[in-house]
């Protein structure tokens, strides 16, 4: 919360707004004295737990002591001793460490005394892991350490990657045993990969020594180890540019670079020096352009994503789904627009045709409303080359609410497997069961329903990690409240959930007790800030509270159909807007800028 503070006065400070500015600084410093106050131990000389409530101190060293630094907070030389205290095998380094808590306290354990998951008392968690490693890094870029330099990061971050290893082949589950190669907390299906841990940050930004800055500038401060001969980056994303790095001492690894260190912007190269050390060099292109040319791409949206699923809309059902012990089955079809995608044996996220008894099956796609589309993207799962049973499929049929045929190809030769596929729809009179769908460009059609079926190939079955629908994004000025996110979402846990407080129905949305509805990329028609009408559509009966933003909320009392409108600050592009229920059962039907 500090950091956030001091950033938000810092951008304020950039848009020329000094009273908001100096208003946030004052709040962040305020927040760092009462951290200062009542969560740093002047005995320990390190930051500490302290009970919400209670405000019981548990005086001890855990290494989320080392986060703040990480942030820009508590970087004096008092603080930085304070850190590099524990930083021994008394206290956080061990073979696969470092600890959550110090094995000098007399809670630690380096063996879980819980079947529990979450036990921090001792285990590694990688997570825990990489903001550690971001503390070290930046410690040894300022050179303000004797004990946290460019070695001692490297140390740590090779335990680190040897940590992140099963049966010799890479992975990360959620802990990981301090003193022994075994992880302590693996559920399958469940742990497995667990990428929180910021693997990557960690290799470009901190072994590579990647520094974000602002402007036309690209900064390196590397603390990569002096015996590295060679190594290459592609592709990395960098202030709307794809940059390249290349290191080759002597010129003989890649045969197409010249010894030395070589950075490429889009493919052309701009910087070389002999050596691989500090970088501080112009773009070489204008930033700011950059960022706009990328600002004025359109966002495209996925209408099928439902992060509710298996609740509201949009859905995805199919007409077969295995069912091994008739109570869950464990590849439903609603995973198939979860928004969530990956293509691994386990954990698994997909929807199977396996062990049906006949080789084809029909997927059924239900929307809040009607829209305008021109293709469909399928993520295709396959295992047969890891000696499974399922592949690409051997054909597939699109048919929209008319039951017209969109999309036929059989054989569907241009499959890829473990990819998204995108079929483009064809005019339907064009497609017939003799010919298969060949459009350079999708044809245009408006449905809120489609039936994907897909056949099988001999010997094999059929598996969908998720399907998606992306189509130009909404400018307004009217939202259809339908097409949001709608709450509350109760319980709930890998899909079992209770219920919600919110039904799409009738062309928009009924709110519950407790329910919301949230739209996002609510913009004015010249996407810049500004005071504007929103009116909001709707009828019932009930009180709602309209908030942009999650800032300030606007009252709303229906009774009977009828428009409402309240006077609202947009910020520049996209504003979030969110409906809350507050009494009565409201209808909402969409938020029109005026």
């Amino acid at each position: 919360m500090v950091a956030g503070a001091w950033a938000i006065a810092d951008v304020a400070s950039m848009a020329g707004d000094t009273a908001l500015s100096d208003t946030w600084r004052a709040y962040g410093n305020d927040l760092y004295e009462r951290m200062e106050e009542h969560l740093y131990s002047q005995e320990l000389n390190y930051w500490i737990d302290v009970v919400q409530g209670t405000n019981l101190r548990c005086e001890g060293r855990e290494l989320i002591g080392m986060y703040p630094y990480r942030f820009d907070v508590g970087t004096n030389d008092t603080y930085i001793r304070g850190l590099e205290a524990g930083l021994t095998p008394e206290h956080f380094l061990t073979e696969f460490g470092p600890t959550t808590l110090e094995q000098t306290n007399p809670y630690y354990t380096a063996f879980k005394n819980s079947t529990n998951c979450c036990v921090w008392n001792g285990q590694s968690w990688p997570f825990s892991t990489s903001v550690y490693l971001q503390t070290l890094a930046r410690l040894a870029r300022e050179g303000l350490s004797d004990v946290a330099t460019s070695e001692f990061f490297n140390q740590e971050l090779e335990k680190y990657v040897l940590t992140n290893y099963k049966d010799g082949v890479p992975y990360t589950a959620e802990s990981h045993f301090p003193t022994i190669n075994m992880w302590s907390g693996d559920t399958s299906n469940h742990s497995e990969h667990y990428l929180h841990s910021t693997y990557f940050d960690n290799i470009f930004t901190n072994l590579l020594g990647v520094i974000p800055t602002f402007g036309d500038t690209l900064v390196l401060k590397p603390l990569v180890p002096s015996d590295w001969t060679h190594f290459a980056v592609e592709n990395l994303p960098y202030h709307g540019t794809l940059l390249s790095m290349v290191w080759d001492q002597d010129g003989t690894h890649y045969g197409d670079c010249s010894a030395g260190f070589s950075i490429y912007s889009n493919g052309t190269k701009f910087h070389h020096q002999m050596d691989f050390q500090a970088v501080n060099v112009t773009l070489p292109f204008n930033t700011a352009e950059a960022a706009q040319r990328l600002a004025q791409q359109p966002q495209w949206q996925n209408i099928l994503a439902n992060p509710n699923s298996p609740h509201g809309l949009p859905a995805v059902t199919a007409d077969w789904n295995l069912n091994v012990d008739g109570d869950n089955a464990p590849y439903p079809a609603w995973k198939m627009n979860d928004g969530l995608l990956w293509y691994d044996t386990t954990p698994d996220n997909r929807w199977t045709h396996n062990q049906s008894t006949v080789p084809y099956s029909s997927i059924n796609i239900t929307l809040p409303r009607p829209r305008k589309m021109r293709s469909l993207s399928l993520a295709i799962f396959a295992d047969r080359e890891r000696g499974g049973v399922v592949d690409c499929p051997d054909g597939i049929k699109v048919t929209d609410s008319r039951n017209r045929v969109v999309v036929f190809e059989k054989p569907w030769r241009d499959c890829v497997p473990n990819a998204l596929n995108t079929v483009l729809f064809a005019d339907p009179a064009t497609v017939t069961a003799a010919n298969k769908s060949t459009p350079e460009s999708g044809f245009e059609i408006e449905t809120d329903f489609l039936q994907v079926t897909l056949s099988d190939k001999l010997h094999y079955t059929t598996a969908v990690s998720e399907i998606q629908i992306w189509i130009a994004p909404n400018r307004g000025p009217r939202y259809e409240l339908e097409d949001g996110l709608v709450g509350t979402f109760i319980g709930g846990f890998e899909g079992r959930a209770t219920g919600m407080n919110g039904t799409i129905e009738h062309g928009g949305v009924t709110l519950g007790e407790g329910g919301w509805v949230e739209i996002a990329d609510v913009r004015r028609s010249d996407s810049q800030a500004g005071r504007s009408g929103l009116t909001v559509t709707g009828g019932g009966r009930g009180t709602v509270e309209v908030g942009v933003n999650w800032l300030r909320n606007h009252t709303v009392s229906f009774d009977g159909a009828t428009n409402k409108t309240v006077q609202v600050e947009l910020l520049r592009g996209g504003n979030v807007v969110t409906v809350f229920q507050k009494r009565g059962r409201p209808f909402v039907d969409a938020v029109t800028v005026q």
